[in-house]
């Protein structure tokens, strides 16, 4: 197992082509994995990995920090590892020095299929021998997932002009270069937003991503409650959105179920369609940004007052 400065955690599994697990065995092995870490804390993970090495201490953040030159923080580290254990943003590999007729295209299922934001490829390292006991490797990746996640939202307008496309590209968990003066007038925007405080305890705050949008995880991994604010600002508005659209497909039924319910304990004006798998609200009357925010702020508070609990229980219902 693997982590980077960022938090990201990968999982590698090796394995020989003689090995007759090579096919869908090792394929199911290697998501065991990722369903097991799934259900750890950090704390378990700083357990683990002290008992495997002997040592006692906070083990994987100090070899990152070792390897970083000793900039890595301890509080942002560990809540970015806790994160993506949490929502299951794990890389699984399976590295093997051939790759079995059929893995391939297991691969492809399962990446379709997750239900977790976990991705998963495939690596053959090629063997090369030479005189005097010497070799050399050479890794080729054949299968992966995606590399940069690219979130696009569709609006409808109010007036029932053309769909505005929000395209979103940024990484929240990834590092940053140096923001443009055009893009730090836009997070500038949301910066109340971002420190803003929620009725539930266990909320994490929003994160931003390019060009305007703030976004909270939820308990449902895959799920996000994210808010949006179009060019000019001429609309605002939240939903419920995913990465993936299986993510979103699976709760589903569960709006089906309880949309009713939903529509009582929303904020009024919110849209429950368990068809399409939409929650959103939109506000087009507010003129001062101050308005913008305070409404936006309101809103996240609400949404996560209501689906945080919701989510919580559709998940474990989703697993059993």
């Amino acid at each position: 197992m693997f982590v980077n400065e960022p938090g990201r955690l990968n999982i590698a599994e090796e394995k020989l082509r003689k090995n007759p697990q090579a096919r869908r065995e090792v394929v199911a092995q290697t998501l065991h994995y990722v369903s097991a870490l799934s259900d750890w804390s950090y704390a378990d993970l700083q357990r683990q990995v002290a008992s495997a090495v002997g040592k006692q201490g906070n083990i994987p953040f100090e070899l990152v920090k070792r390897h970083a030159g000793g900039k890595v923080s301890e509080p942002q580290f560990v809540d970015a590892v806790g994160r993506c254990l949490r929502e299951g943003r794990i890389l699984a590999l399976l590295v093997g020095d051939g790759i079995r007729e059929g893995v391939q295209a297991l691969t492809e299922l399962v990446n379709r299929s997750a239900t977790k934001a976990f991705s998963f490829g495939l690596i053959e390292a090629a063997l090369y021998s030479f005189e005097k006991n010497r070799f050399a490797l050479q890794p080729r990746v054949l299968a992966e997932t995606e590399v940069v996640t690219r979130h696009m939202t569709i609006v409808h307008t109010k007036d029932g002009g053309s769909p505005v496309v929000i395209e979103e590209t940024d990484d929240p968990d990834e590092p940053k270069e140096r923001l443009s003066s055009g893009r730090q007038h836009l997070k500038s925007w949301w910066k109340p937003i971002l420190t803003m405080r929620f009725d539930d305890p266990e909320q994490e705050a929003p994160f931003w991503l390019v060009p305007n949008n703030a976004v909270l995880n939820t308990p449902f991994p895959g799920i996000q409650i994210k808010a949006y604010s179009l060019k000019g600002g001429t609309q605002i508005g939240v939903f419920v959105s995913g990465p993936r659209r299986a993510n979103v497909m699976m709760i589903q039924k569960y709006l089906r179920r309880e949309r009713d319910s939903l529509l009582r304990a929303l904020p009024k004006g919110t849209e429950v369609n368990a068809g399409s798998c939409k929650i959103a609200i939109a506000e087009f009357d507010l003129e001062s940004d101050d308005e913008k925010r305070e409404w936006i702020m309101k809103t996240l508070n609400a949404f996560a007052n209501v689906l945080r609990p919701r989510l919580r229980k559709w998940y474990q219902e989703s697993i059993r």
